[in-house]
């Protein structure tokens, strides 16, 4: 069900950047979040991101881990150190068991599987 038949949502709108190098996912993802109100932001991928410290700092990140030059975590650690109190999510459609770890030890980071379920990225975003 997409985000718009679900009606207007009351929430804090974020800033949102989404970094995933398949268009069509990246695109429905940003329409989806443009729907309910974000700023989205879109990158082909971690290397096509500008200098971290020039982005919103109140913005989640929203990576896909597996990308040709910086992974998702690479990207979330880069987006972390230009802004501390950053969030985000990493995305994957597979079961990556390093993952596992690396999210455990980052509290600010949340795992998703692919196929996104917006409705779980959707409570993501305000639970972080």
């Amino acid at each position: 069900m997409s985000p718009a038949a679900l009606g207007p949502r009351p929430c804090r709108m974020l800033p949102v950047l989404v970094v995933d190098d398949e268009p069509s996912f990246r695109q429905s993802l940003a329409e989806g979040l443009r729907d309910d109100g974000h700023h989205v932001l879109e990158y082909p991928s971690g290397t096509a991101i500008p200098p971290f410290d020039t982005l919103p700092p109140d913005a989640i990140l929203l990576t896909d881990f597996e990308m040709p030059g910086l992974n998702g975590l690479e990207v979330a650690d880069a987006f972390r150190r230009a802004h501390p109190s950053g969030r985000a999510i990493l995305l994957s459609a597979y079961t990556i068991p390093a993952v596992d770890g690396a999210v455990a030890a980052r509290p600010w980071l949340r795992f998703v599987s692919k196929p996104v379920d917006y409705e779980t990225i959707h409570a993501l975003i305000h639970e972080l």
